[in-house]
């Protein structure tokens, strides 16, 4: 029979000093939380403390850097097992989590523990808390990214086919991380702050990936799960009346069809236009949505209109599982569920957590099933 082993690797400062061995003896739990959007990723460290060195000496300066591995390897005989336990291990899987800046330190008792929180985002960096004024103008979403990385100094990673241009956006009184969430969303991209950088990838791209799992109820590692459909807060369309400055005559932007039923009319005002955008699998009967935005073309507001209508509809079949530890699972990458009935297809991981204490390891998945068509 296979034994598993876990360890966590633990680098403080910039110096990536290894701390490893030193918190290994008082290591009650370790958490890391990883989130497909908007949300800085997180660790928690519990540590006994019991003569109060955590709390006093040992006890890290805010804003200390961390950078976490989570490392498992698995043994099948007892000479492996004395080898693992010795550092030898021939392939074992590896979670880079990231570097965290220690945002919140927690003394209690009794016994006394220390618990240490830290955040993905760097706690000096104006992005998330300076308020900015200013218009954008003939750019692109990926040249304000740029700047905006540039102006915090941290990086950019762009992961994206699309690469929205603007006429004109207008940035009143936001921070860079608000501002760049908003423009995210409104395209139908995901964003997130890990790693010192700034993660910008196209959603509907990663839910189009294969799966990296198959999860098998009865079968695979699962401990606890449950699933939820809604529909009551589904839509069929969305509908996008635009104002473009540079068109002055009605109906100048026109009209057309696609494949997917969608259509643009021209709008009782001269210089405004309506598009609207049906979703191919929708009820007939099911709820319309109107939206108001500034957009230059059609084309803009088409993709305008299937990002609020993957928005709205995302969360329709919903679901969480906890099962036993595996690496592979972070948020971004599709899993395929099956043994649940109706319930079974596949779900992109929107958040991830991994906890690993004297119990053993576990992950935790929250899941939305993946849109396909638009």
């Amino acid at each position: 029979m296979s034994v598993i082993k876990t360890d966590i690797e633990l680098l403080f400062t910039s110096r990536q000093v290894n701390v490893s061995q030193d918190i290994a003896p008082d290591l009650l739990g370790f958490s890391y939380t990883d989130k497909e959007t908007d949300e800085a990723d997180e660790i928690s460290l519990t540590l006994k403390d019991p003569d109060g060195r955590w709390a006093g000496s040992w006890k890290p300066d805010g804003g200390e850097l961390v950078e976490a591995a989570i490392i498992t390897g698995s043994t099948d005989t007892v000479a492996d097992l004395i080898n693992l336990v010795q550092g030898i291990t021939g392939t074992p899987s590896r979670l880079p989590c990231g570097k965290f800046h220690i945002d919140s330190l927690r003394t209690s008792g009794s016994p006394r523990v220390m618990e240490m929180k830290g955040i993905s985002i760097p706690l000096d960096t104006p992005i998330r808390k300076k308020l900015k004024t200013k218009a954008w103008e003939k750019t692109t979403l990926k040249a304000i990214a740029t700047a905006v990385a540039k102006d915090n100094g941290i990086g950019l990673m762009w992961d994206s086919q699309d690469n929205p241009e603007y006429d004109r956006q207008d940035q009143k009184r936001e921070t860079d991380l608000k501002f760049l969430s908003r423009l995210c969303k409104d395209s139908g991209l995901s964003i997130k702050l890990t790693n010192d950088r700034i993660v910008i990838f196209d959603q509907a791209s990663y839910e189009k990936k294969p799966s990296v799992k198959t999860y098998i109820l009865g079968v695979s590692g699962i401990i606890r799960w449950d699933f939820e459909s809604q529909q009551s807060e589904t839509y069929k369309s969305v509908t996008v009346s635009y104002r473009d400055p540079r068109k002055k005559k009605r109906g100048s932007a026109g009209s057309r069809k696609t494949s997917q039923d969608t259509t643009a009319t021209a709008g009782r005002n001269p210089a405004v236009n309506e598009y609207t955008y049906t979703d191919p699998e929708a009820d007939a009967n099911g709820q319309e949505y109107s939206l108001k935005k500034r957009a230059t073309s059609i084309a803009e507001a088409e993709r305008l209109a299937k990002a609020k209508l993957r928005e709205l509809n995302q969360r329709k079949v919903t679901g969480s599982m906890t099962v036993v530890g595996d690496v592979g699972l972070v948020a971004g990458v599709v899993i395929t569920c099956a043994g649940f009935g109706s319930f079974d297809g596949r779900f992109i991981v929107e958040e991830a957590g991994h906890s690993v204490t004297g119990s053993g390891y576990t992950t935790t998945v929250k899941l939305r099933r993946v849109n396909m068509n638009y």
